[in-house]
């Protein structure tokens, strides 16, 4: 006996005709269906109750009986409707697509499996229906869409049921891809996403002794949309819900980052930095991952800074003729000073003053969510920032990684990270990575154990490509390495033909919208993390805010509608007030 009813499946659509584990043929009533829509066969072949997923890719009118429905057609026009009447009940839709894989209930919960059986023949065939069929195939999908982040809503054609689609935070460090042409809805999925990482930070904050990691993220927004919003509402009304205690438990005293404070809106300022990076924070290896070098250069700087370590910039700069006892061509300063030049002209790299990078470390490592307005930027400054803040990061969670005490920990931090900048943060540090004390004895946290870092990289073509991942890029070291000190890459492109391999390889979860041509297409299909060869239909028809994820922790490629960040907004904005105090968290020790 079925553990479920069947009645909750949906309408009984029609019947399995022919097929293999992965591509199927169903026979089934002359309905409005549409390429996309998922339905479910149930099977209880040798007493296995298993219900099948399968995914539809084509369809065709068929006529039973008529070998030529041509002659139909003609008879019709000549004879009228008269003639249909006597067809009527022989017209089927012959839909072909693929299996996507079965679930089957065994001891207490659902199992989903990829598709190595087939169902019964002539297996019953359902069309799930909202409002519905929604909580059986949330029962039966759980292991394929729970998690903590949300992306959107399962799509059944043009429809969406009440299943949410999550990602789990703890997969976020083995990067992610946002893949779509313009138009495609990329801001909104990416507004989507970072209050879901909100919501996700706020979850964690009311359960201090649970399991729940809290996720930090810096999001690169090139077009200074999300804080205030592409319509209506942005992630700023979100901060304003929010009750003060919340608002100070997740987000700190600030979120908004931009190149000029007194170009931000009034009500943003308040919660807003400006971004500024000192030259002695910067070290040749940040600009050898944004830009091409010569073999020439590369030693110029790099003799350079061994010889004048963070000051290295400033000497260069100041340099009137080429340097004795350097073994470089002649020309190659006033190349390198030609390559620097931006940084004197650069409002947010300066040579002395302030710096914004002690706050960004501290808001990373502490589980907060950080929207950068680079709308003003360079993409030279925009690509330069964006490595400063990852390289930084991912040294510090190296020497955490690579010590036992926090005494050793000092010791790597300053052997890899720039000293001016290290002797700022290490008394916080401490506090940070140290278990049960900060003192030089203290053992050293596991870097997994440590709140997730997400690092927005926008337009990725341009420092993602192959000519400078040959080099010592360090998007390279973190796609390879990042997940075992909890730093992910989320990458958002318009093409991934034109990524390099090492980073496509590396990448476990893909969000792909609609794109813009052919190659693209293929070039999605060809890397996504599971099997979907013959979507191209869909990819084809995809609409605003589509789209297709699939993760290499998952069996299943799953249709997801995005829902307009106004939407959820509304829906949800009342749950921000509340002042309902959570158990204290654990106060880092000064």
């Amino acid at each position: 006996m079925m553990v479920f009813n069947k009645d909750n499946l949906g309408e009984l659509f029609g019947k399995v005709g022919v097929g293999n584990q992965t591509n199927l043929e169903i026979m089934g009533n002359n309905r409005d269906i549409s390429v996309g829509e998922i339905f479910m066969i149930t099977s209880e072949r040798d007493g296995h109750e298993r219900v099948f997923f399968f995914r539809v890719l084509g369809l065709q009118n068929y006529l039973r009986q008529v070998d030529d429905m041509s002659r139909v057609a003609g008879t019709l026009m000549v004879e009228g409707d008269a003639y249909l009447s006597g067809i009527e009940r022989n017209m089927l839709l012959d839909v072909q697509g693929r299996m996507l894989g079965y679930a089957e209930y065994i001891g207490n919960e659902w199992v989903f499996r990829s598709p190595r059986r087939l169902p019964d023949h002539l297996a019953s065939v359902y069309r799930p229906v909202p409002g519905t069929s929604d909580s059986d195939v949330r029962m039966m999908l759980q292991s394929q869409i729970g998690g903590e982040v949300y992306i959107g809503d399962l799509q059944v054609g043009e429809a969406t049921l009440d299943v949410p689609v999550m990602i789990p935070a703890k997969f976020l460090p083995m990067h992610v891809g946002i893949f779509g042409s313009t138009g495609s809805g990329k801001s909104n999925l990416m507004m989507v996403l970072i209050k879901s990482l909100i919501d996700t930070n706020i979850a964690a904050s009311a359960n201090p002794d649970g399991d729940m990691l809290r996720v930090s993220a810096f999001c690169i927004d090139p077009h200074d949309e999300f804080a205030k919003g592409v319509d209506k509402y942005g992630i700023h009304h979100i901060v304003e819900a929010m009750s003060p205690t919340i608002r100070s438990e997740v987000l700190g005293h600030f979120y908004y980052l931009t190149t000029h404070l007194r170009a931000t809106p009034r009500d943003v300022r308040k919660y807003a930095k400006e971004i500024r990076i000192k030259w002695n924070e910067i070290q040749p290896r940040d600009l050898y991952s944004i830009t091409e070098f010569t073999p020439q250069m590369n030693s110029f700087i790099d003799a350079t800074y061994a010889a004048k370590s963070e000051d290295w910039i400033a000497e260069i700069l100041e340099m009137e003729d080429e340097p004795e006892g350097m073994s470089t061509p002649k020309g190659t300063m006033r190349a390198v000073q030609r390559r620097l030049r931006f940084l004197e002209r650069s409002p947010i790299f300066i040579k002395d003053g302030t710096s914004i990078l002690d706050d960004i470390y501290e808001a990373m490592e502490t589980g907060r969510i950080l929207v950068v307005n680079t709308s003003l930027m360079s993409d030279t400054e925009q690509f330069l920032l964006t490595t400063v803040v990852t390289r930084t990061l991912s040294d510090m969670r190296r020497a955490v990684k690579s010590s036992g005490s926090l005494g050793d920990f000092e010791t790597q931090g300053k052997m890899r990270l720039p000293n001016p900048f290290f002797n700022r943060v290490k008394k916080i540090a401490r506090s940070f990575y140290g278990r049960g004390g900060t003192s030089d004895s203290a053992e050293v946290k596991d870097p997994r154990n440590l709140p997730v870092i997400q690092i927005t990289v926008e337009e990725a073509p341009s420092i993602l490509n192959p000519e400078l991942m040959k080099g010592r890029s360090v998007f390279k070291d973190i796609s390879r390495q990042g997940r075992k000190f909890n730093i992910g890459l989320l990458v958002v492109s318009q093409q991934v033909s034109v990524l390099d391999n090492v980073i496509l390889s590396q990448m476990n979860t893909e969000i792909n919208l609609r794109m813009g041509n052919e190659r693209e297409i293929r070039a999605c299909i060809d890397n996504a993390s599971v099997n979907i060869s013959g979507f191209e239909n869909e990819f084809r028809v995809m609409s605003r805010g589509e789209a297709l994820l699939t993760a290499s922790y998952r069996e299943l490629p799953l249709p997801v509608k995005i829902p307009l960040f106004d939407t959820i907004f509304e829906r949800d904005k009342d749950n921000y007030k509340s002042n309902r105090s959570s158990k204290k968290r654990e106060k880092h020790i000064l």
